[in-house]
Formats: C-alpha cells, structure tokens, sequence
C-alpha cells in the first residue's frame, strides 16, 4: 500500500474509533425524566457528547476526565448541579462553562486545577455551592474569584500542602455565607482583614495544622462568625497574647474543636478566648486528644471574664493517653455552675465524682451514652444534692444490668423526666421497682427484655421499648401518649382500653398478621400508626378495610410502601395496597353454598331425566354387559344342564307351569327346563343365578306378553341376556307370542328385541285349540334345533 494512502486509512480509522469511544461514553449516563444524570465512576475521559438543555443535574465524579472544552457543555443551558470531582482535571477553558447561566452546584474538588481563574465564574451569578478543595494550587489567583457570585452561601477551598496564602483580595465579594470551609493545612501566611471582609458567615470550618496566625484570624472573624470550627489542628504549644477585637460586636456563640490535639496548659489557654467572646453559648471537643493529666493552672481559669456564660459541653470521642493517671478535675468545678447542657459520649467515663455533680447546680441535661458507666459508680455520681435541676438524663448504651438498683439510684434525681437507658443488658425486668416519681419519658429500647412489669411507671407519657423480645404489651398506662414498640414479636395491636390517651404509636417489624377497622377506631386519640414491615396475611377483610379507607393514610404514615402481604403464597410480597383478590377467595362461604345448590339441582335434574328416559335402566345394561363380558361367550356341551331357560312373567305363570312344563316336561323324551322359582340358588345374588342359567341352558324361551314388558323381573333376564344371546347370528333365543302385543307397548329400551322381532320368526299362542297341536310341536323342534 503507498505511504500515502497508508495515511488517510489511518486517520479514518482514528477518526471512528473516536466517534464510537464518544458514542460508548453518551451510553455510558443513565438519565431519568427529570433530567438527572448520573456517570460515576464510568471510566469516562471526557464529557460525553449529545447533552442538551434537559440535563438539569450532571453527576461526573470519579471518572478520567482531565480537560473541559468550551464546547464540552455549550448547550446544557438548563443545567442547574455540575459534579466533576475527583477526576484528574488539570485545564478548563475559559469560556466553558459560560453557558450555564442557571448553575446553582459547582463540585470541581480534588482534581489537579493548578490555577483558578475568575473567568470560569463571570456568569454564573446563580451559584449557591462551590467547591473547589484539594486542588494543587498555592493561592486564590490574583484576582477575586468570587466577586460575581452574589448568591454563593457555601464556598469551600484551600488544599493539604501548597496552599498556604491567604491574601485580602481572596474573599472580597462576598458578604454572607452559610458555610465557608478553608482547607490551610499548610498556611503559612494571613494578610491582615481577608477574613474581615465577609461580614456574616454562619458556619466557617477552618483545618490548620499548626496555629500559624491562629490570633488574627480569630481577630477577624469574631465580629462576623455564628460557628467557628478549628480542625486538624496541633494545640499542644498554643498560648493567647492580646487579640484585638471590638468585644462590643462579638457574634460567635458556638467554637467546635474537631481532631485537635491539646495539652493542659493549652487548655488553660483556649479558656482564655471567653475573654473576647460575650455570647459564646456552645464549646464542643470531638475526637479530640488531651495530652495531660487534668492539671489545669486554677489561677488562670479563674480570670476569664464571661466563662460563664457558656451553657451546652460537649465532648465526643475524647482520647486521653494518661487515663489512669488524670486528676479529678477538681481545679474546674468551679466554672460548672452555669452549665446546663453536658455531653460526654464514646469517652470511656465510668465515674462523675459526687463533688462535680454537686457543683453542676444548673445542669438540666446529662448525656454520658456510649462510655462505662454500671450501677455502683452511678450512685457516686448521683449522689445526695447532686444534679438537682437535672430533667433529662441519657445512659445510652453503658454497663447497667439491673433496672431495679438503677431506679433506686436515680431516687435522688427529684426533677428527673427523661430518661434513657437503652442499649444496656438489663434481660429481665423485676415485677415492681422505684423510679423518679416526675418521670414522663423512658427508653427501653435494645435493652433484650423479654416482658413487662408495673415497673414501668404509671406517669409516662411516651415509653421506647423496641427492638426487644417482646411477645405481648398488657400493662394499663392512663397517661401514655407515645409508644414504641417496633422490631419486637407482637402477634397483635395492644389494647386500646389500657392506653386512653395513645397519640402516636410505632409498632413495625413485628408479626402482627392483621388489624381490624374496629381495632383502629378503638384508639379514639390515635393520630399516628407505623405499622409496616410486618408478616400481614392478606384477607378479604384486611384488604376490604385498608383498601378501602382513604383516611388511613392520614395515620399510617408508612403507607403503603411498607405494608407487604405474606400470604396467600400467591401474593407474598406484594404491596398490600395493589392485591386485588379473586371472588372465590373473598367469598369462599357463599360460593361453595352456590355450589352445593348447583351440584344439588343438578343432580336433581339427572335424576329426573334418569327416571324420564330410563337411565337406570341403562346403566343396569351396562352392568350386565360388564358381567356378561367377563364369562366365555359359549359354555362347553358337556356343562349345559338344561334345554331351555324359560323367561315370563309372574302374571304368565299359570300359562308356563300348567300348560308348557306339563308339555315339555312329560313329553318322551322330556325337556329339562329352568325356571327361576325352582332352579335358582337360594342366597346367590340374583344377577349371577340369571347369568348361570342362562349360559347352562341351550335355548331361551322368552313368554312375551304385555306382562313380560312390564314385569322388572323379566326386564332383569331379559337384560342379562341381551348383550350376550340378542345376537342375529345366534339362534339359542325363542321368543313366544302369548298374546298380540302393539310394537308401541315395548319400550324404546328394548332396541335389540324391537329388532330382533322384526328379523326373526317367533311362535304365537294360538286362540283356537285345534291349533294348539301344532304349537307345542314347533316349539319342541325349535328347542331341540
């Protein structure tokens, strides 16, 4: 191939290969119809083409995106949350995101954007959130980025390492956030007032790793800062000087140390900013490490003007390598008096020291979940005079085992109204047992008791003992007005009776299998019902009622996603409020009544047509077919007993024994003839005596006369032979005439003697007796024949 051509077909092939990688990458989003988009971690490498205006929301985090065009988003004008982190982006043109003029969300964090440019940013005044940490640059630009943003409320920048200038132009702009997050890990200078010019900022989450200009920054910020968080940061060397603040316009009320690493006297020193802090309300330590051992310089302490104003502590996850050798905080009980919210949570605390408690004389809110505390430190703790405004006390998930000492412990607590001890192995409950006589709330919840005694007090107004053993609730609590119940083993809703005032009541994931209309409205104050996750068997009535009761909804507020049928098999895990139920299940009663009735007439009208076209009579035929069947068509000479079988009816006796036996029987030589009146065997069933003597006879004679066809013993012979005798190729039947019979007399039935008389020659009695002569003469040649 010339070289030349060798060329265009490599570029052509590029050229499709390119065209269906871009094809491959449009698939590669899934859109719903509101146009959201998603294309997480796709493997993407560029934006994908074809995006039009009803792309509202485009998620492309966590793709290999490195570079966005001009032209990457020209016509998503409509688009209103662009997500690109953590890609690897490094270059964005200028004019790229121009077109998106109702942008609100703007995520471009971790990526390696070297330099940020304000021309990104020109038109985007619909801008609410912006995001543009971890990014390897080392200041804000030269310009400020943020200055056509009026509606930004939450801006986060800044980067672990190179980002380590903060310049007075950075934030002019703006002057209201909700949420300002400043990554400077690694700052290393602050100008004077860059913070200053943001006159209202909510929440500002500062990351430091050392508390480089920590002081003007903080000179900065408290006449502006709500909530001030410092974070990753390494206090154990910090120390206050003078800040320079004007302390009549001091706006903090909240300071939160997150990862902060301080000693005792750093501590001593971060008491000291109270000093300029009017309206601090709030201090919170979380994940915190204190290097000390509670030494806390007292003199110092006690100098800090408005330390006493602070009312809410708290403290999550506090790590204190020196445990074991740490001090009873008694230097800082003295600056407790006015608090009167304390959390301590996840610290390892199993003791309050009596002392302490007795100093926390304002303190109306306790929580210590999650540490060790058990019963006999609990009673140190809540000692005589101690915590005496405490209303509500949170012991969540510590090491009490015994509910009965607990009460009697907390007997002390006279104001004590809430009270939560869940996520402790209590087991059992004892059958009575003391509590705080102003008790109104308790938790229960985790705590794996099995049943319920009257020590649970009478005063409660809301009682959590979910995700417990439970098999029933029976106790009569007159003024409870929540109840949770949830992921227990109730078969059935409590009784109404003993909750008159229930206002809300949560009892999903139980194995309750239905509740009733009258159930519901037996709950006259019942204004909320979680009742979901539960094993409900679909019943007509069950259906009928919740199916069929708009209001409920109102009340069931999990309604209906979490109502599924368990049974019938049929509909098992479908949604309670989409079964639809055939009519035989749902009224079972009423159609198998409507069969019975149907079956009864049925059978009724079979009947009747039986009796009307002699059905009975032809299933006695059939029976005697089956019979006749069974035995070989011709017995062996050697087993006929007679010559003739003899066939008439009773009314035609006298004709029979007086006059042909007489005949036959005293000719020489004599006929042997077989009549039922004496040569049946008494006790054998009447069916085989006919059939055996039928086959042991060589001929046989049927006496036809009106009483023949309506005789039923005679019908009975003259049916057992009929399948077996009644054969035009067989001569063993002799059919007698007695009397003239009209061919309408014999019955339809008998089709095989209607043909029969038709094809063969039968003997007739005859009325003058000079014929008579004759007559026997015929029928001894046509029995001997």
């Amino acid at each position: 191939m010339p070289p030349s051509l060798w060329t265009v077909w490599v570029l052509a092939a590029a050229i499709s290969l390119s065209k269906e990688g871009a094809l491959d990458q449009a698939h590669s989003l899934s859109c719903d119809p509101t146009g959201v988009c998603d294309g997480r971690a796709r493997s993407l490498n560029a934006i994908p083409p074809g995006l039009t205006a009803a792309v509202k929301s485009l998620d492309l985090s966590n793709n290999r995106i490195t570079y966005v065009g001009n032209n990457d988003l020209q016509r998503c004008v409509g688009l209103k949350a662009l997500r690109l982190a953590s890609n690897g982006v490094h270059t964005i043109e200028e004019d790229s995101f121009f077109p998106l003029r109702s942008l609100e969300h703007l995520d471009l964090s971790y990526n390696r954007l070297s330099n940020l440019s304000a021309s990104w940013f020109r038109t985007l005044s619909a801008l609410k959130f912006l995001n543009v940490l971890g990014n390897p640059y080392k200041t804000l630009g030269e310009m400020s980025l943020f200055s056509h943003l009026p509606n930004l409320r939450i801006l986060k920048v800044g980067n672990s390492n190179p980002f380590s200038k903060i310049q007075e132009k950075d934030f002019s702009g703006l002057t209201f956030l909700e949420e300002l997050e400043i990554d400077a890990s690694n700052l290393r200078r602050y100008e004077p007032k860059s913070l200053k010019s943001i006159q209202n900022i909510t929440h500002l989450i500062l990351h430091m790793r050392q508390p480089v200009s920590l002081l003007e920054i903080l000179g900065d910020l408290l006449s502006s800062v709500r909530h001030l968080e410092l974070r990753d940061t390494d206090l154990n060397t910090f120390s206050i000087s003078e800040i320079v603040v004007d302390e009549t316009n001091t706006w903090i009320n909240k300071l939160t140390f997150r990862n902060v690493k301080i000693t005792d006297e750093s501590f001593s020193e971060l008491v000291k900013l109270l000093n300029y802090i009017s309206g601090m309300l709030e201090v919170e330590f979380d994940g915190c490490t204190l290097n000390g051992l509670g030494k806390f310089r007292t003199p110092v302490l006690g100098t800090v003007k408005y330390l006493g104003n602070v009312e809410t502590l708290t403290v999550r996850k506090l790590t204190i390598p020196n445990f074991f050798l740490f001090y009873d905080l008694s230097s800082i009980y003295s600056l407790t008096g006015k608090v009167k919210r304390i959390i301590i949570e996840n610290s390892k605390v199993f003791l309050v020291p009596c002392l302490l408690s007795q100093h926390l004389k304002s303190l109306e809110y306790l929580d210590l979940s999650e540490n060790l505390m058990s019963e006999e430190y609990l009673e140190n703790s809540a000692c005589e005079h101690a915590w005496p405004f405490l209303q509500t006390l949170i012991l969540r998930q510590n090491h009490l085992k015994s509910l009965e000492k607990t009460g009697e412990v907390l007997l002390t607590l006279k104001n004590l109204t809430h009270l939560d001890i869940s996520k402790n192995n209590f087991d059992s409950m004892p059958e009575n047992c003391q509590c705080p006589e102003k008790m109104k709330y308790l938790n229960l919840s985790s705590t794996r008791i099995h049943s319920l005694t009257y020590c649970i007090p009478l005063t409660l107004e809301i009682l959590d003992i979910s995700n417990n053993n439970l098999n029933s609730f029976s106790l009569i609590l007159p003024q409870l007005k929540e109840l949770y119940i949830s992921r227990n083993k109730l078969k059935t809703l409590p009784d109404a009776s003993s909750l008159p005032a229930l206002l809300v009541m949560r009892i999903s994931r139980n194995t309750i299998s239905t509740f009733s209309k009258e159930q519901l409205a037996s709950f006259q104050k019942l204004k909320t019902l979680e009742a979901g996750g539960n094993s409900f068997i679909c019943s007509c009535d069950f259906l009928s009622f919740t199916q069929g009761q708009r209001a409920l909804a109102q009340v069931l507020i999990d309604w209906p996603e979490n109502y599924l049928c368990d049974s019938p098999s049929h509909v098992r895990g479908r949604r309670v409020q989409d079964v639809r139920l055939s009519l035989a299940e749902c009224h079972r009663a009423a159609v198998v009544s409507a069969a019975c009735c149907t079956l009864f007439l049925l059978l009724l009208v079979t009947g009747v047509l039986c009796h009307h076209f002699h059905g009975v009579w032809y299933m006695k035929m059939m029976w005697a077919w089956l019979q006749a069947k069974r035995k070989p068509k011709k017995a062996p000479r050697g087993d006929l007993c007679y010559d003739a079988f003899v066939s008439y009816s009773e009314q035609d006796s006298y004709w029979v024994e007086n006059l042909m036996v007489q005949e036959l029987e005293h000719f020489n030589p004599p006929f042997r003839l077989c009549l039922h009146k004496r040569d049946f065997i008494p006790g054998k069933w009447i069916i085989d005596n006919i059939i055996d003597c039928i086959e042991k006879s060589c001929k046989t004679i049927f006496v036809l006369s009106e009483n023949f066809v309506k005789s039923e013993w005679c019908k009975y012979e003259l049916d057992f032979s009929h399948f077996r005798l009644f054969d035009e190729s067989d001569d063993t039947a002799i059919l007698i005439l007695l009397e003239p019979i009209e061919r309408k007399a014999i019955p339809q039935r008998f089709c095989k003697l209607r043909k029969i008389m038709n094809t063969k020659t039968y003997l007739e009695w005859p009325a003058d007796e000079m014929q008579r002569e004759g007559f026997w003469l015929n029928l001894r040649a046509a029995i001997k024949s």
